[in-house]
C-alpha cells in the first residue's frame, strides 16, 4: 500500500497534505514519529486517571498533529474532546476519548500493515 492509498484508505486528503508538507519523503518521516510517540496513551490514562489539566494539554498538541499530518477525523474529534475536557465534561470526554482511540487504532494497525510490521496494541 503506498500513501495516496493509506490515506484513501482512512478517508482523508492525500494531495491536500502533500501540496502542504511537500513530499511523500517529509510525511513518512512525520507519519513515523507520530506512531512511535505514546501521546493517545498518554491521553487516554489522564482522562482515566482524571488528570484533566494534562488532558487537555495533551489533547491540544493531538488535535494540532493529527491536522498537520491530514487525519482531519481524528483533529475534529480531538478539537471536541479539548473542548469537553476545557468544561470538565468527563463523562463525555471519556466516551469521546474512547472513540478517538479506536479510531486511531485503525490508522495505526493500517500503518503498521503498510510497513509489514506488527504493531503494539
Amino acid at each position: 500500500m503506498k500513501l495516496r492509498e493509506f490515506y484513501h484508505v482512512i478517508g482523508e486528503d492525500y494531495d491536500l497534505l502533500l501540496s502542504r508538507l511537500l513530499s511523500s519523503e517529509r510525511i513518512e518521516t512525520y507519519l513515523t514519529v507520530f506512531f512511535d510517540d505514546n501521546n493517545m496513551e498518554e491521553l487516554k490514562e489522564q482522562i482515566c486517571h482524571n488528570q484533566m489539566q494534562l488532558a487537555i494539554v495533551t489533547a491540544h498538541t493531538l488535535k494540532g498533529v493529527t491536522a498537520t499530518l491530514g487525519f482531519e477525523h481524528l483533529a475534529t474529534d480531538l478539537c471536541e474532546l479539548h473542548g469537553l475536557l476545557k468544561k470538565n465534561e468527563t463523562e463525555k470526554a471519556e466516551v469521546l476519548c474512547q472513540h478517538i482511540a479506536e479510531a486511531y487504532e485503525h490508522i495505526h494497525q493500517l500503518w503498521c500493515a503498510m510497513h509489514n510490521n506488527i504493531c503494539e496494541t
